[in-house]
């Protein structure tokens, strides 16, 4: 995990869960910024219209009396030098800032804290070993997006390695969550073949769950996951971009969202 990953990853977790939201000032500031910002090398983010340049950097951070207790700053400060998916992970952030969406209370939970409380839910199934954390893009664009349900995170803050009591709790955690889950959003990145996510795309498409699925253009098993579903479940669009997949999972849950509102 580079620094920008590591900065910007922490920061987005909590504002999903509500444990910070940026001070009037920051917030404008990042608004303003999110304005530059854009996708690029497929890495999707939701804003259109440029680059973050140093010089919008510099602008968001000129001076001012809280600006050291900002903490995007040091997300901002180890942009320009960070990895793309880390950068990535900030333009999602920022917009989910810039659009006022403020994360419901209680609704964004992470393996291994259970859920059982009833209501909409989207489960982010796919990869985790090996790849990037996705994730946390997802559920910043689905905030970005306007959904209120509640979010159902399988990766783990940390996940000890070759511990049979935790790897049985995660698979347990999953099973549980998957089969309560109103829509299983299924995002294949390229770094890996995630063997696990494919046999739970396999079990859930065949039980007749609601999924929206999406697969990197690099996914070395997109033809398999594109043909399978052809046949076995025709209505199931495999998107090409995250946020493409974000998107069709937001439509979805929208009619769930608004009957549980009355």
């Amino acid at each position: 995990m580079t620094e920008l990953q590591r900065l910007a990853g922490a920061l987005a977790t909590d504002y999903l869960c509500g444990q910070w939201a940026p001070d009037p000032t920051e917030e404008h500031r990042a608004r303003a910024l999110s304005l530059s910002a854009s996708a690029d090398d497929g890495l999707d983010g939701l804003a259109a219209g440029g680059v973050i340049t140093g010089e919008a950097i510099a602008d968001m951070l000129r001076p001012h009396p809280d600006l050291a207790s900002w903490r995007l700053a040091p997300v901002l400060r180890a942009y320009l030098t960070g990895d793309p998916h880390g950068q990535a992970l900030v333009r999602d952030l920022l917009d989910a800032v810039a659009g006022h969406h403020r994360p419901p209370a209680g609704r964004y939970v992470r393996s291994p804290r259970p859920y059982d409380d009833g209501g909409p839910t989207v489960f982010l199934a796919g990869g985790i070993t090996g790849c990037p954390d996705w994730q946390t893009r997802a559920a910043l664009q689905l905030r970005s997006a306007g959904v209120t349900a509640t979010i159902l995170n399988p990766r783990r803050a940390e996940f000890p390695e070759g511990d049979p009591v935790v790897a049985r709790e995660q698979i347990v955690w999953e099973y549980e969550h998957l089969a309560c889950a109103s829509v299983v959003l299924f995002w294949f990145c390229a770094e890996s073949i995630q063997p696990i996510a494919l046999y739970e795309l396999g079990a859930h498409a065949a039980r007749g769950a609601t999924i929206v699925v999406g697969a990197d253009p690099q996914y070395a098993r997109r033809l398999d996951v594109v043909e399978q579903l052809r046949h076995a479940r025709p209505d199931v669009e495999v998107h090409g971009s995250l946020t493409d997949t974000v998107r069709a999972a937001a439509a979805l849950v929208t009619p769930y969202t608004a009957s549980a509102l009355g």
